[in-house]
């Protein structure tokens, strides 16, 4: 449409949609080459498919030399960091009933010292998921996701998406029960309110709180599940 294949790789043009696209997904303007990224990623456009990656502990999986690889560390309970590049190698199909998904590195790190090999599928989006995250993901056809964020209004509506978008999706400790016992440790609660379809509670009890709680204040009640989950 544009007829130059490099029209957004600089310039005022790049500049323009990339406001249009924070105005959309109602997110601030990037401000480094990281949040850039996932920016663009979050409508689907991919500046470059070794950049789009996902972390990833003791996902077993089938296909080609990445199924292989995702096996052998899965075995040796090692976390793994995959691009979109290695996804589109071969067909991959994941190979395990229930995926568990976090936003941050800490949960995954935590969950690598406790439970090493016994821990069950993981997956870390690192914020924003990468297209690299949703390739992997779709690769678990028939698995339960369970799929949280922090609880913040940009976590809370990346929680909806995500149940939105694949059938499988339950959410992962995002009720106001898990929000309440910590909202009073929570950081200040900034920007614009949105709906939790899954738990109407849970929206206005961080309205009344005000309150932002980040992944790690709930990390003994998420390590638990985890290992509970593995011990199945």
């Amino acid at each position: 449409m544009l007829e130059d294949t490099k029209a957004l790789t600089d310039g005022p043009l790049r500049g323009l949609v990339l406001r249009a696209v924070a105005t959309w997904q109602q997110a601030a303007l990037p401000v480094d080459g990281e949040r850039e990224r996932a920016l663009w990623e979050s409508v689907g456009l991919v500046p470059d498919d070794l950049a789009s990656q996902v972390l990833v502990l003791n996902v077993p999986a089938t296909g080609g030399l990445l199924g292989r690889w995702l096996t052998e560390a899965a075995q040796a309970g090692v976390p793994i960091r995959v691009t979109l590049h290695q996804l589109r190698l071969a067909p991959l199909t994941l190979n395990c009933d229930e995926v568990y998904v976090c936003e941050n590195p800490a949960v995954l790190r935590a969950a690598t010292t406790a439970l090493g090999a016994q821990a069950p599928p993981l997956i870390c989006t690192e914020g924003v998921p990468s297209v690299a995250v949703h390739t992997l993901l779709w690769a678990a056809q028939g698995a339960v996701i369970r799929w949280r964020n922090d609880f913040d209004w940009t976590g809370v509506r990346l929680t909806a998406a995500a149940l939105q978008r694949y059938p499988g999706a339950v959410p992962w400790r995002m009720t106001a029960a898990d929000y309440l016992p910590a909202a009073g440790t929570g950081t200040a609660l900034l920007g614009t309110p949105t709906r939790t379809p899954w738990d109407e509670s849970l929206s206005e009890s961080m309205r009344r709180a005000g309150r932002a709680v980040m992944e790690e204040r709930l990390l003994d009640r998420l390590i638990a599940d985890l290992r509970a989950a593995g011990a199945r």
